[in-house]
């Protein structure tokens, strides 16, 4: 017998198994009773979005943010989550002059189902820009409002509608407020930037309206044209058109 014969041919199938990624998965949470040492309260409310079975490395984001004494918020303010110690928010340059430096330490970490008081003894700010603020908290909690895949934060606030419109002089602003919390509607122009603040403070839950008389935060009547009239929430904005003729 050949040595050839004596080989049996043999198929080898190799499979290939790719294991499945995981879903990414949110977690809300939201700043509740954030007292400054001077008096005013602090808000907020913040994403973090991780893969499950590894929630310490996820990425933390702020959605709303309203930080007394400053005019800066989550647009301009820079937050550093170490979600098992401490959440760092800062604006760079001096302190001093228009700067913000703001430690919120936790007593045990955060998860994806719990929230925890914040650490007193360790938790400080430093705010600059209107007058030099420095001082302790005299109390607060991160509190989980929503987890998972496609959760609505609660708290949500929507524009109701805008009469009459088109408009002039003024126009009526209806909007709804699901729970106690601050709001701030603003108006905008076309290319965004703001003419106007209507309100900015704590609204209770059901509905509201507020008048817009089509002149802008310096008293000046403003041209015809469409503005925006935008409702900020700890649970995101919502934007309405409206036009003022003249």
């Amino acid at each position: 017998m050949s040595h050839w014969n004596r080989i049996r041919p043999c198929l080898v199938i190799v499979a290939c198994l790719t294991a499945p990624v995981a879903k990414a998965e949110t977690v809300t949470y939201t700043l509740e009773n954030v007292v400054l040492q001077e008096g005013p309260q602090m808000f907020g409310t913040f994403t973090f979005t991780y893969t499950p079975g590894d929630f310490e490395n996820g990425d933390g984001a702020f959605s709303f943010l309203d930080i007394p004494f400053t005019t800066h918020d989550h647009t301009d303010l820079e937050a550093m989550f170490d979600i098992g110690s401490s959440i760092e928010i800062v604006l760079d340059g001096s302190v001093h002059d228009d700067g913000v430096d703001i430690s919120l330490f936790v007593l045990q970490p955060l998860t994806p189902t719990s929230g925890s008081l914040l650490d007193l003894s360790r938790s400080a700010y430093e705010i600059g820009g209107n007058g030099f603020h420095t001082g302790v908290f005299l109390s607060g909690e991160i509190v989980v409002e929503a987890t998972g895949v496609g959760d609505t934060p609660v708290g949500a606030s929507r524009i109701a509608g805008v009469h009459p419109n088109p408009f002039n002089p003024k126009a009526t602003i209806r909007f709804t407020v699901d729970r106690h919390q601050i709001v701030r509607l603003t108006i905008h122009d076309v290319e965004g930037r703001r003419v106007a603040e209507l309100a900015h403070r704590e609204f209770g839950a059901g509905e509201h309206e507020l008048v817009w008389d089509g002149k802008g935060d310096d008293g000046e009547e403003l041209g015809s044209g469409v503005y925006l009239a935008k409702l900020e929430s700890p649970a995101g904005a919502d934007v309405s058109k409206m036009i003022l003729l003249k």
